[in-house]
This record gives structure tokens, sequence and C-alpha cells, in this order.
């Protein structure tokens, strides 16, 4: 990612749905396309088909934070809960609903913890080798 932080504001229109949004001038020379936030979470549902590779997405950082954890959360559920549910289902069928949604509860909270301290660990031993 480009940092962007002293380059020239330049007002545009999101290419999808006509908002004022705005664009780095600096990204204006590789932006095919130009999205607001919104449009970006929409984007599954706006059935957009290009590759977001070539589009500027306007998001405020405290948005980006926000949709990044959906995403990664999103992702993880799809991923891992099905690993999950057919090493322990025989296990969890004898759950009542409220032992199982805590198990099922415990299980993401552990994921999550493991999944934050494993990427502090690479960060920082990314951050080692930079050094050198």
């Amino acid at each position: 990612m480009k940092d962007v932080s002293k380059s020239k504001i330049i007002k545009v229109k999101c290419s999808f749905c006509g908002k004022d949004i705005e664009c780095p001038e600096e990204m204006l020379k590789t932006s095919k396309k130009h999205m607001c936030s919104e449009c970006f979470q929409k984007a599954d549902t706006l059935k957009i088909d290009q590759d977001l590779e070539n589009i500027h997405v306007d998001m405020p950082m405290e948005e980006f934070t926000d949709i990044a954890v959906d995403n990664f959360t999103q992702m993880v559920v799809n991923d891992v809960f099905p690993q999950i549910w057919s090493e322990k289902k025989e296990e969890l069928k004898e759950f009542s609903k409220k032992d199982l949604s805590k198990e099922m509860f415990g299980a993401g909270v552990y994921l999550g913890i493991h999944a934050f301290l494993d990427s502090m660990k690479e960060f920082e031993k990314n951050g080692k080798n930079r050094k050198r």
C-alpha cells in the first residue's frame, strides 16, 4: 500500500453510485475506477465482477478496521467451522443449545486470540528481519 498521506486530495465520484469521494492525486494515475466505502462493503451484492486491484476505494481508517475484522471473521467461519464441525459433530450433538452456543463461542474466542498472537509473532519476526 502506498503512503499517500502527503498527496493532494482530489474530489471524484464513486464509479458505482455517483457519491462524492476523495482520492489522492497520485492514485488518479493508477486507478481505473473509484469506489466509496459503502459500495465496497456491498461489492458482493452489487455483483461487481471487476478486479478490485485497479479500483481506488475511499475508506476512512475507522471503517477499514471494522471491515477488515468482519472479513477476517467471515473467512475463519467459512474455513474453520466445517473442520470443527466434522471433527466434533457427534460430541456436539449431545449438548444443549446453551452449552453448544457456549462451546462454539469459546472456540471462536480461542481461534481469534490464537490468530491475533500468531500475527503479532509474524509482525515481530518481519520487523527483526528488516533491521538486519
